[in-house]
């Protein structure tokens, strides 16, 4: 099945295919941009988002290992949790702004 899903300013564009065991694997492509913090400067910039994803959402408590897919437990099937979820993930992220890529604040002398 085709999947559209936006939040905040992330979306989330695929496909979603329910397989026998009754997971359900997402396939597609995570654009947008979020609004993040750089860890040098602590300056507010906007991170542009263009990647790959492969989901793979089973039921909790959820004891296996999937090298091909990330893993997600839930008791019910919801794309806007998802999407949450990522966004947290990419805040939490290591993030540098431009003007800071090239820096070096921590060199020793």
């Amino acid at each position: 099945m085709k999947i559209k899903k936006t939040f905040e300013n992330l979306t989330l564009e695929g496909e979603s295919i329910k397989n026998k065991d009754g997971s359900i694997v997402i396939t597609g492509k995570l654009t947008g941009s979020v609004k993040v913090e750089c860890d040098k400067c602590l300056k507010e910039f906007d991170k542009k988002i263009d990647e790959d994803v492969k989901f793979k959402v089973v039921q909790p408590p959820y004891d296996g290992f999937d090298e091909e897919y990330d893993i997600i437990e839930q008791e019910k099937y919801d794309l806007e949790e998802i999407l949450k979820s990522e966004l947290e993930s990419i805040k939490n992220d290591y993030n540098v702004c431009d003007d800071c890529k090239d820096k070096d604040f921590n060199k020793e002398f």
